[in-house]
C-alpha cells in the first residue's frame, strides 16, 4: 500500500544508503522529469518535474507502471492523446539490485509544431527537400509584409534568386547530389538572412527571400550582394567540394511595385535579367526597366 505521509520527491532509502544524497537533491531540482522503479517494478521516485510534464501524481503513476514506458521503439513516447515526452532512461545497480532510471521532457509542443508543418507539406505549402516555404505561403507572407509596410511607412524587399546551369547539374549528376545542393543552399540562405525575413523556394532551381521592414531604400541590395558573396562558397557535396552560381533578381516595394504579385513579378524578371548578362551577379527591378 501507498504510504501518503512520505515524501516521493526524496531518493528512496535504499539509493540514499548508497552515498548519492546529492543526486537526490539535483533530482528534486531539476526541470526534468525523474522517475525509479525499483528491482520489483514499482515506482519508488517520482519528483515534482514528473508531476508537472505529465499530470500524474505519484499515486497514478504507481497504477500506471510508468516502467513499462522503456518498452516503446522510439525516445518519443505518446503517454495519453496528444501528451509526448521525449524519454531517456538507463539502469543502475546499487548493492546487487538493479534500479531502472527514466528522464523525460515535455515535447508535445514539439510534436504540435512537427505535426504542422506536416500538414503544410500536405498542402503544398512546405517545400519537401529544402523544408521551406512554398511559393503559395510566400505570398501570403509577402502580402502581410507589405500590409505592415504600408502601416509602418517602411519598406520590403524581395529577393529572386535562381541558380544558374543548375538544369545542367540535374543531367550530368544523380538526383542525390541534386537534392543535397538545394538542401544545403536551403540551409545557408536561411542562415544568413533575419529571423523576420522569410526564405522560400518558388521552384526546382528558383528561391524567394522577403526582407521585411527594411529601414532604407537599396538594403534589399545591399543584402543581395552579401548573399551572393554567402552562396559563392564552395558546398561540401558528398565528400566533393561543388559551387553553386546564382543569380538574383531584387526589388522594393514601394519602390518597384504596390502590391505582391506585382512586386514578385518584378523581382523575377530582374532575376532573368541578371541570368542573360552571363549570371553570378544581381539586378535591381528599377534598372531592368530602365
Amino acid at each position: 500500500m501507498n504510504d501518503p505521509g512520505r515524501d516521493h520527491s526524496a531518493l528512496p532509502p535504499e539509493l540514499e544508503s548508497a552515498g548519492v544524497g546529492l543526486a537526490a537533491l539535483i533530482a528534486t531540482g531539476t526541470r526534468d522529469g525523474i522517475a525509479i522503479v525499483g528491482p520489483d517494478g514499482k515506482l519508488i521516485f517520482w519528483n515534482s518535474a514528473a508531476a508537472a510534464i505529465t499530470g500524474w501524481s505519484w499515486a497514478q503513476a504507481a497504477e500506471l507502471k510508468i516502467g513499462e514506458l522503456v518498452k516503446g521503439t522510439g525516445a518519443l513516447v505518446e503517454i495519453r492523446d496528444g501528451k509526448w515526452v521525449e524519454l531517456r532512461y538507463s539502469r543502475v545497480e546499487v548493492n546487487d539490485q538493479n534500479f531502472l532510471i527514466l528522464m523525460f521532457t515535455d515535447s508535445t509542443s514539439h510534436m504540435s509544431l512537427r505535426s504542422t508543418r506536416q500538414q503544410l507539406r500536405s498542402l503544398g505549402l512546405i517545400d519537401e527537400t529544402t523544408g521551406l516555404a512554398g511559393r503559395d505561403l510566400a505570398l501570403v507572407q509577402l502580402n502581410q509584409a507589405i500590409a505592415l509596410a504600408r502601416r509602418d511607412k517602411r519598406s520590403v524587399g524581395v529577393l529572386s534568386l535562381k541558380l544558374d546551369r543548375f538544369r545542367r547539374l540535374r543531367e550530368t549528376a544523380d538526383g542525390q547530389v541534386a537534392d543535397e545542393v538545394v538542401q544545403q543552399l536551403a540551409k545557408r540562405i536561411s542562415t544568413f538572412v533575419r529571423g523576420s525575413d522569410v526564405p522560400a523556394r518558388m521552384s526546382d532551381d528558383s528561391f524567394l527571400v522577403v526582407l521585411s521592414a527594411l529601414t532604407s531604400s537599396n538594403d534589399s541590395a545591399v543584402v543581395a550582394v552579401r548573399l551572393l558573396l554567402v552562396l559563392a562558397e564552395p558546398f561540401d557535396v558528398i565528400g566533393k567540394a561543388r559551387s553553386v552560381h546564382c543569380s538574383i533578381g531584387v526589388a522594393e516595394f514601394p519602390r518597384d511595385a504596390d502590391d505582391a504579385t506585382s512586386l514578385l513579378a518584378a523581382a523575377l524578371a530582374a532575376a532573368d535579367r541578371a541570368q542573360l548578362m552571363g549570371g553570378g551577379q544581381y539586378r535591381v527591378a528599377s534598372e531592368t526597366r530602365a
